[in-house]
């Protein structure tokens, strides 16, 4: 995985819609949020950070990354999540509505084995 970038560059790294992850720190170390879009990663993203970008805000840094398919965003969602979770974000991802996808992550509750 490469670096966390500043916010200010996000409209330079974040440009395609595709599905996809991403990760939000205030430091570019310590991940604050982990997210996902079945769709379009660069709206979602671009969304939560539009106001202030870095300045008094929460986060002010960011990484992603594209997926094929919402399953791969899923996917690595739920990878990134068991990760990187803090006490901030306790709720495990859902699979998009309709669908019943399990968790890729051997051990964990919403995985099934087999």
């Amino acid at each position: 995985m490469e670096g966390f970038h500043r916010l200010e560059w996000m409209d330079y790294y974040v440009a395609e819609k595709a599905p996809g992850v991403y990760l939000l720190s205030n430091d570019g170390e310590v991940v604050l949020d982990v997210g996902r879009s079945d769709t379009d990663v660069a709206n979602a993203l671009k969304g939560l950070v539009a106001a202030p970008r870095g300045i008094d805000c929460k986060f002010a840094y960011f990484w992603f990354s594209y997926t094929n398919s919402p399953f791969e965003a899923y996917s690595l969602h739920c990878k990134l999540w068991h990760r990187y979770r803090r006490g901030n974000f306790d709720t495990h991802p859902h699979p998009p509505e309709g669908q019943n996808w399990v968790c890729p992550v051997d051990g964990c509750e919403h995985y099934a084995s087999g």
